[in-house]
């Protein structure tokens, strides 16, 4: 059985939850209850064979378990979702180089004419650079040889998976597209034994990705040996590449293409010479030249970061080296070569790494006006990569949560709790150590927190209940209440004395339009504030679920003040429907004194669960202002 695109939109709602409520649900994907519970019904039948139970209760809710095993059904899922008309056709078009009369593309890909007609002005008006339309001869793909490659790389790859690409392949042959009509045995057999040559190179290693990606470059180009295509690849010029970096490595390549006879032109050689080099991800040599090389842009960027964020991350040597061989393959590359990132893959990267995937974000900015490269998407995304692990790196400096113990253990048990506790977590101090009965005559205790064995009534700060064992539980509790009140100052302030604004706006940007001219009307942010902000939501946009979080660049930010745009009527943003927007516009000052509180404000934002609560508190029945900003702090909090 295929996936369906609906049956993915429900899958990716339901790995969020344990609980839902359909209606909730429903409106998401706007359908109506009875429809997805007949969806769900046969959904459910398929995730049992991942392990994944979908129970039905009373009131229109249901319960999920075995969560664990959606990262499978994405996997595995995928290569099963269905194909749609327009990548089925441009396969067809990419594997002939004649023209194909209407009939002939209705017949092959087993759809009326009619509905072929239909489909192929949508995609002639779509791709005019690469479809070519001539009267009485038909419909041709007319782009160059990189694009034709490229193109059958991009349709084809998120349908091969595991160690066994012929198994892929054949799968998709008998669920998408008769693939395996147009390569030989002898050609797979190849394309497969050129890949495991390149598992062993002895310059540098490559992913899994990038050899899923080669595979499907050298079944093709073991295709257009085999039938004597004679146009080479366009080889365009690169500012960072120099053929003799990888000493060797050009020779080998060419004797490689000889035996498994591969295009071996000047042309052909450069051509997949350049493809390895823009897909390797661990280098073995040259790795001096290529710092060296990338110094002074990375460079740039860093600075970049530090004086719009406030964070330098300067002498974070494994981030420069990180960001060198990205950002180096990435230019390399080009515009060329680039696949599409599964969508629910982004959207939870900005949920889980807000901090990171805006310091990609600025990276992206400067990597378009140093190399005149403009920056998708998914490339922004493994950017965020990189500033993420730079961030679990870095840990705030100065900046500590004072802990007191109280143990009825005594204190040597205290000492042991201690000890686990500033050896496992940084930055906190602990300020005492006392029984129950010692601490109930403290007056005025000097800590931010309390841990404890003992059950203690009436606490006036928070609590963290724990057992003389510690475990790693219980840890993550003690982490959890930490990050709690390192923002709850921000919340204070931010929510307490946010603009809340009734938005009656029914598109993005005039609604942020709408959320900024308060913000200049008290000098808050300068003019440039808001094109700032529209050209963020053009590299990546900020809408998660329910909500978006619209910001701009800090250097146009004269004081930090958070607006909060409450929409009349939900619209879609990017592609999700937006009931609701916040506007948080930080200061320079602000995210130098405390950079992790931006990452922590926006990562429970975008949880699922505090998404789901905003979505019912703005959609109740005319919640006044006040009483919503009362209940979104008790939210956040």
């Amino acid at each position: 059985m295929k996936f369906t695109k609906r049956d993915i939109e429900m899958i990716e709602y339901l790995k969020d939850y344990e609980s839902i409520d359909l209606e909730a649900m429903s409106d998401y994907l706007d359908l109506s209850v009875k429809t997805l519970k007949n969806q769900l019904k046969n959904l459910s039948e398929e995730l049992k064979e991942y392990g994944i139970t979908i129970r039905f209760m009373p009131g229109n809710q249901i319960m999920i378990k075995g969560h664990e095993r959606f990262a499978d059904v994405m996997s595995e899922g995928i290569p099963r979702f269905e194909m749609g008309f327009e990548k089925r056709c441009l396969l067809l078009l990419v594997l002939h180089d004649d023209f194909l009369i209407i009939q002939d593309i209705a017949d092959a890909l087993l759809v009326s004419k009619s509905y072929a007609e239909k489909h192929l002005a949508e995609l002639l008006k779509k791709y005019p650079e690469d479809i070519q339309s001539q009267r009485h001869y038909g419909i041709r793909f007319s782009a160059s040889q990189n694009r034709r490659r490229e193109l059958f790389v991009n349709i084809l790859f998120p349908y091969i998976f595991g160690e066994d690409y012929s198994v892929a392949l054949r799968q998709f042959h008998q669920l998408h597209f008769p693939i395996l009509n147009y390569f030989t045995d002898d050609q797979l057999e190849r394309a497969e034994e050129v890949v495991n040559c390149f598992r062993n190179l002895e310059w540098f290693r490559l992913t899994d990705e990038s050899m899923q990606q080669i595979y499907l470059y050298v079944l093709f180009l073991a295709r257009q040996a085999d039938i004597g295509n004679s146009h080479n690849p366009v080889n365009e010029s690169s500012n960072v590449t120099d053929i003799d970096e990888f000493d060797g490595l050009y020779e080998w390549l060419s004797e490689l293409c000889k035996k498994y006879k591969l295009p071996d032109s000047e042309g052909e050689l450069r051509y997949t010479y350049n493809l390895l080099l823009s897909l390797r991800k661990q280098k073995i040599t040259c790795n001096d030249q290529i710092l060296k090389k990338m110094k002074e842009p990375v460079g740039e960027i860093l600075r970049g970061i530090r004086k719009r964020l406030g964070v330098d991350l300067s002498q974070d040597q494994e981030l420069a080296e990180g960001l060198s061989t990205h950002i180096y393959t990435t230019v390399l590359r080009g515009d060329h070569m680039s696949l599409e990132t599964d969508g629910y893959m982004i959207k939870s990267m900005k949920r889980q790494y807000p901090f990171g995937f805006e310091m990609a974000a600025i990276a992206a900015d400067y990597i378009s006006d140093i190399y005149d490269l403009s920056m998708t998407e998914n490339e922004v995304t493994y950017l965020a990569i990189h500033f993420q692990a730079a961030i679990e790196r870095r840990k705030d400096e100065g900046i500590q949560t004072k802990i007191m113990i109280v143990c009825h253990f005594g204190s040597a048990a205290a000492r042991i709790l201690r000890s686990k506790i500033e050896r496992r977590i940084n930055d906190v101090k602990i300020t005492g150590m006392y029984s129950l009965q010692e601490f109930s005559q403290l007056k005025n205790p000097d800590c931010d927190c309390i841990v404890t064995t003992e059950k203690i009534h009436k606490p006036d700060r928070p609590v963290i209940y724990v057992s003389m064992a510690l475990p790693e539980r219980e840890m993550n509790k003690i982490r959890e209440c930490i990050r709690e009140i390192q923002i709850s100052h921000l919340l204070e302030i931010s929510i307490l004395e946010a603009i809340i604004l009734p938005i009656e706006d029914e598109d993005m940007e005039s609604a942020i339009c709408s959320m900024i001219r308060p913000l200049e009307e008290e000098e808050f942010v300068t003019p440039e504030y808001c094109q700032s902000v529209l050209d963020r939501e053009k590299t990546s946009s900020t809408s998660f679920s329910h909500i978006a979080l619209p910001h701009g660049n800090p250097a146009f930010v004269q004081n930090t003040r958070l607006v909060i745009g409450r929409m009349k009527k939900p619209f879609m943003w990017d592609d999700s429907k937006v009931c609701c927007a916040f506007m948080f516009a930080v200061s320079p000052e602000v995210l130098k004194e405390k950079p992790m509180l931006f990452q922590t404000f926006y990562r429970i934002l975008g949880d699922p669960e505090v998404e789901d609560q905003i979505k019912k508190l703005q959609t109740g029945s005319n919640v006044p202002d006040e009483v919503f900003r009362q209940k979104l702090f008790h939210i956040m909090r």
